[in-house]
Order: structure tokens, then sequence, then C-alpha cells
């Protein structure tokens, strides 16, 4: 089952990774090529429709590292390594709700003025990359994980470690 969980769990992670480069790639490309008050307006249609898909990537990651971090034995390097990835994805939620999310909020309602919206969205994107790294390093630390599981003999069927 640690197995199954694990894949899950690291498709997840990259599938979101993929949709927050799909985002940096083209969404703020195009939201950068706008005039300030017409992107707030486009914000505004395009932000709903990013919402499920990367709640339905982010939250599989997430509750996997959960289980996975909490089925493998106390000191074991496989623990180690999903605890970092769990980090990684919480640094996440916490920079999407302490940073993003009052931004995107400001976007939608068009709270800004052109030039405020303009440098709030030179910022959303430097902070987007960031993010982006982040879900990075936390398919690398998964990965890892999931490569020690195996080199433990979790292939062979133990999966009481």
């Amino acid at each position: 089952m640690k197995n199954n969980i694990s894949f899950i769990t690291i498709l997840a992670i990259e599938a979101f990774l993929g949709i927050m480069i799909n985002i940096g790639l083209s969404y703020v490309v195009r939201w950068q090529s706008l005039e300030p008050i017409e992107f707030m307006a486009t914000f505004k249609i395009d932000y709903p429709l990013l919402l499920l898909p990367m709640l339905l990537t982010l939250l599989p990651a997430f509750f996997g590292c959960i289980w996975l971090m909490l089925h493998y034995s106390k000191n074991s390097l496989e623990r180690k390594y999903w605890r970092y990835a769990l980090i990684c994805l919480i640094v996440i939620v916490l920079q999407t709700l302490v940073f993003h999310l009052p931004k995107n909020i400001s976007f939608i309602e068009a709270d800004y003025t052109g030039l405020e919206a303009r440098g709030n969205l030179e910022a959303w994107a430097i902070s987007h990359w960031i993010r982006s790294g982040i879900a990075l390093v936390a398919g690398v630390f998964a990965i890892m994980g999931f490569k020690k599981g195996i080199e433990n003999g979790m292939v062979s069927g133990d999966e009481n470690r």
C-alpha cells in the first residue's frame, strides 16, 4: 500500500508543479501583457478556473505526505524525506494564504490603481516562481522517500516497516 500511496503522492506533487509552471509560463505572461485594469478583469475570470486543478492536486499530495510520514518508522530515512516533502507543501500553503490569497482577492475586486496592480502583479509573479521552486523541491524529496522505500524492501512486500 505504501508503494501505491507513494506513487499517487508523487504524481500529485508533480501535477501541482505542472499547473504552477503552466500558470507562470502562460497566464502570468498574458496578464503582464495586459493593461492593469484589463488584467484585473481577466484575473477575475481566470482565477476560479485555476483553483480546482490546484486543489485536486495539492490535497492528495498533502494528505499522501502525511500518511506516508506517519507510516514509516520514526527514525527512518523514508520518513525524513516524506516529512521534508510535507514541509515544502506546508510552506506553499502558508505562502499562498499569507501572500497570494490577499492579492488575488484584491485583483478580483479591482482594489488597486493601475500602477498598484502592475507592481503587485510583478511581486505576485516572483512569489509564484518561488512557490514553483518549492514544489519542485517537494517532488525531489518525495521521489527520494519512494526510492529509499524501494531500496529498503518495499517492493518485496514488507509493508510493516
